[in-house]
């Protein structure tokens, strides 16, 4: 869990947002080809004190839910992430890294990454948003309907994305033992309170078995590294925030060993 002042500061209106007033910026947020800044977040929520009640209306629409407030500093931290990695892989135009997201939803992260890598490296990354549908969210963006073992298969991908995997449930050892993914990055809350399963995805597990070797986390024994992405999780922002006293999202890099 990251601490921080979230909401405490009063920043200026954002300025490409200066004539609106907070209300409506809300509205305009609601607008899925719209990437907010950070700034705009905070004039929107926070003109003068934090509105616990527009905050959660705005998360927990059930037609649209936001888990990742998504930003452009989030969308640009994490896209020389992808950028980083993919350069690694000696992505080119003939032979482009190709990211799989799973649990893609509305399609909104898939969208915006492909843009500023498009920006990044034209041509040299494919981005391929999937979800297995099961919730039936609303799609702003193409994504494909297929479970994510099926997309592992058809895609061999190098990297894999996941933001807010649900709560106890893990897919991570279907990432590991695909044999093309180098690496997955999972978005979200990150000590298995809200996403994913503590032991299985994260490696926390309490307490501790008397047997030392079955306290090695999955990952570790598959043959992975983690990298907390400090970069990218300063900027980001979550539904499970509170009050801006606490900032709970992060991003997560898990590696294969060399």
């Amino acid at each position: 869990m990251r601490i921080g002042n979230l909401f405490n500061r009063e920043p200026p209106p954002p300025k490409l947002e200066r004539e609106l007033r907070p209300e409506e910026l809300r509205e305009k947020m609601r607008d899925p080809n719209f990437l907010p800044t950070r700034e705009d977040i905070f004039y929107a929520f926070k003109p003068e004190g934090h509105d616990v009640g527009k905050w959660r209306d705005f998360c927990f629409d059930k037609k649209n839910p936001v888990f990742e407030f998504l930003n452009q500093e989030f969308i640009t931290a994490v896209s020389n992430h992808f950028a980083r990695s993919a350069q690694s892989l000696g992505a080119s135009k003939d032979t482009p890294v190709t990211i799989l997201e799973v649990g893609a939803g509305n399609g909104r992260l898939s969208h915006f990454l492909q843009q500023k890598l498009d920006e990044i490296l034209p041509g040299k990354v494919n981005i391929i948003a999937t979800d297995s549908g099961k919730l039936g969210l609303k799609t702003d963006f193409p994504v494909e309907t297929i479970g994510h073992k099926k997309a592992l298969e058809k895609y061999r991908p190098q990297i894999v994305v996941f933001s807010w995997m649900p709560y106890e449930v893990d897919v991570t050892n279907d990432f590991r033992t695909t044999r093309s993914v180098n690496e997955y990055i999972l978005i979200g809350e990150t000590n298995g309170q809200s996403c994913g399963d503590e032991w299985l995805t994260w490696g926390k597990k309490w307490p501790l078995d008397r047997d030392e070797r079955k306290n090695i986390p999955p990952y570790i024994v598959d043959g992975f590294d983690r990298e907390d992405l400090n970069g990218v999780g300063i900027h980001q922002i979550s539904r499970m925030d509170d009050l801006g006293r606490r900032s709970y999202s992060g991003t997560v890099s898990f590696k294969r060993k060399k």
